[in-house]
């Protein structure tokens, strides 16, 4: 992928609106106030504006009249079957898909002082009740506490699952009650230099490395899935018999009212360029391999300016999947590393 250029740590330090010299901990200039925490593209309802109409039965409601058809009682559209999100040295799709009735996935992504730059997809636990709001507090949720600036990236990682936890738990404590997947990542500076990604996650959500060919770390699935397919091929099973079981897609970790379950974290110092990707299985059911994801997206960004190389590679990774069958629901963020 053609990486877009970050700035140097040092030549970030700097207010983006008074141009004021910066603390790389602050959260607000200290001389005008401006929030240096840009964050965009969480996966929230947009209410929509005037009368809208029924998708079952035609009838007109006006949006305060809530998330059910006064008339026939179905479930209306809440506006976020598409959401693309660009922030130029990161970006991400979230699309509802050619099969599901709405988009229970999620995404937050954000950036401070673009030193730090972080994002978080989820995926809504089906079998749940309304899963899609466990998705979008778990993700709004842990961004917030990667964009923060204490603790190391680790701990900060494990206390990002953590609160997103609790954020879904607040949700309802019902047993079968919002629940999700989440995997997140957070990349800055290294104190050796070159830039840390680590990664946290829980369920069936993925991180992928897509490393440019030549790399010294080639395209690589990052993380292991919690899924009674991945449990049994571990323990010696069958590949191919597992994942013709019925039980294959079940999640053995999510977030939820009826889950003590822990995440998992892992940290990568890449010594060459590439891109995190972070996915939910809308994408990787299609297109699970590495190296493909790596050859599509990297196409997409080498067709355009650099600067939009993260968001063509997303859009054309969730083209991808589309053309695939779209099945579910898809999100993707991609994050570069120079």
């Amino acid at each position: 992928m053609t990486p877009v250029t970050q700035p140097s740590p040092a030549a970030t330090l700097s207010c983006p609106s008074c141009a004021e010299p910066l603390d790389p901990n602050s959260r607000f200039c200290e001389a005008c106030g401006t929030d240096l925490v840009i964050r965009r593209g969480t996966t929230s309802a947009v209410p929509p504006v005037g009368t809208r109409f029924c998708s079952g039965c035609g009838t007109a409601a006006a949006a305060e009249d809530g998330e059910y058809c006064r008339d026939c009682g179905l479930r209306q559209p809440d506006h976020t079957d598409r959401v693309d999100t660009d922030l130029g040295d990161l970006a991400g799709v979230s699309d509802r898909g050619r099969v599901r009735a709405r988009n229970e996935d999620a995404m937050a992504l954000g950036r401070r002082l673009q030193v730090t730059r972080a994002a978080v997809v989820c995926d809504g636990v089906s079998t749940s009740l309304t899963p899609e709001l466990a998705a979008r507090a778990a993700a709004d949720a842990a961004l917030e506490v990667l964009l923060g600036v204490r603790d190391d990236a680790t701990t900060r990682t494990r206390e990002a699952m953590a609160a997103a936890s609790r954020a879904v738990r607040r949700l309802s404590d019902r047993s079968n009650g919002p629940s999700c997947t989440l995997v997140c990542g957070l990349l800055q500076p290294a104190p050796e230099g070159g830039t840390e990604v680590t990664v946290g996650w829980i369920g069936d959500s993925r991180a992928y490395w897509l490393g440019l060919p030549g790399a010294a770390e080639p395209a690589a699935l990052l993380t292991t899935d919690h899924s009674w397919v991945a449990e049994m091929i571990a323990v010696g099973m069958d590949p191919a018999t597992a994942a013709a079981d019925r039980r294959a897609h079940a999640i053995t970790r999510w977030l939820g009212p009826d889950s003590e379950a822990s995440g998992e974290v892992l940290t990568l110092r890449p010594r060459g360029p590439g891109a995190l990707l972070l996915c939910t299985d809308g994408l990787w059911n299609h297109v699970p391999d590495a190296a493909e994801l790596t050859a599509i997206a990297l196409s997409a960004a080498r067709a355009g300016p650099p600067e939009a190389a993260p968001m063509s590679a997303a859009q054309a990774l969730t083209t991808a999947a589309l053309e695939a069958g779209g099945r579910d629901n898809i999100t993707i963020v991609i994050i570069p590393v120079t």
